[in-house]
Formats: structure tokens, sequence, C-alpha cells
């Protein structure tokens, strides 16, 4: 296995679209949610002083711009350590979308190297496990076809610039034979 590399990613937006998207609905979620309970908390307590003090509804109303504030403040942060969270599932994304390029190209030995931390690290294991089969059904692939190459060479070798029937007939045996273990190459693989 590849030797482990360490890394800093140097920005929180790796995967723009997915994290905007992600950070889009959680931001949705909480501040839906933020606004009915403060809409329904500050309807009751308009109520509830208007019924008891009606001179108090001035200070109702600073308390609301206040909350107001409050909210807008609380979203923004929201917005941002949601953004944050978003980089420790997108980070993972974008690196198994560019090990996925590498091992596309054939590049067999490459691992998926993701931080200590990092989400989807199951993932990552089940990937290197998955390049790493693939990297030795290769290299029996190989190894069947470097033997047959051999054995071709022989074959070929052993053709006599007089050939008799006798040798040619031995000679096709022999392809004969090569061409079914040829069949085998590759055969792990469904295409």
């Amino acid at each position: 296995m590849a030797e482990e590399k360490s890394f800093q990613r140097r920005t929180v937006l790796v995967k723009r679209n997915l994290q905007l998207k992600y950070a889009a609905v959680v931001f949705s979620a909480v501040g839906f949610t933020a606004i009915i309970v403060g809409a329904d908390i500050y309807y009751n307590m308009i109520r509830f002083i208007q019924e008891a003090d009606p001179g108090r509804m001035s200070d109702l109303t600073n308390v609301i711009r206040m909350g107001s504030v409050k909210l807008i403040i609380f979203l923004g942060i929201m917005g941002l350590v949601t953004l944050f969270v978003s980089h420790r599932w997108a980070g993972p994304i974008y690196r198994f979308e560019r090990s996925a390029q590498v091992v596309s190209t054939g590049d067999l030995s490459h691992r998926v190297s993701l931080r200590t931390g990092d989400d989807l690290m199951e993932l990552q294991d089940e990937m290197n496990a998955m390049i790493a089969s693939l990297q030795r059904m290769v290299q029996k692939d190989r190894t069947l076809i470097d033997r047959l190459s051999g054995r071709l060479d022989e074959s070929i070798k052993q053709i006599p610039d007089n050939a008799s029937g006798d040798d040619l007939e031995r000679l096709r045996t022999d392809l004969k034979a090569l061409r079914e273990e040829i069949h085998h190459v590759t055969r792990a693989f469904t295409v």
C-alpha cells in the first residue's frame, strides 16, 4: 500500500455546489425553525404583556428588536458552522473523485488517502480494497500473458524452414491450446 501522505486543505469550499446545497438545506431548516419558534414566543409575550401591563409595550418592542438582531447573528454563525461541517464530507468526496480519475487512467498503484478524522473513512478502506483487488487480477492476467507469449515464441522457434505435416500439426495443436488459455485473460471482469 502506498505511504499515506499528510496534507492540509487550504480552502473551506472544496466542492462549492455540494457544500452550498448542504448549507442551504441545513440553514433553511434551522432558520425556518428559529423563526417559527421565535414568532410563537414573541406572539405569546405580546399577548401576555398586553393583558398584564399594556404600558410596557415599548419595552417589548426593544426586546423584539434585540431578539431579531440576535436571530440574524445566530443564523450567520450557524451558516458558517454549516459550511465548515460540510467541508468534512465535501473534502473526502473531492479526494474520491480525484482518486477515481487517477485509477481510471490505469494507475492501480494509487490509493485513496483521507485526513485522519475525515468522514467516510470506511468508504476509503473499501475503495482501496477494490483497487488492490483489481491490481491483483491485472497482475495475474499479466503473468498469464507473459507465460503465453513465451510459449508462442518457443513454438515459433520450433518451426523448421522445411516444416513437415507432423510439425505443422503439432504447431496447430500448441496454438489451439494457447488460444484456449488466452480466453481466460480478463475473464474475471464483467464487461
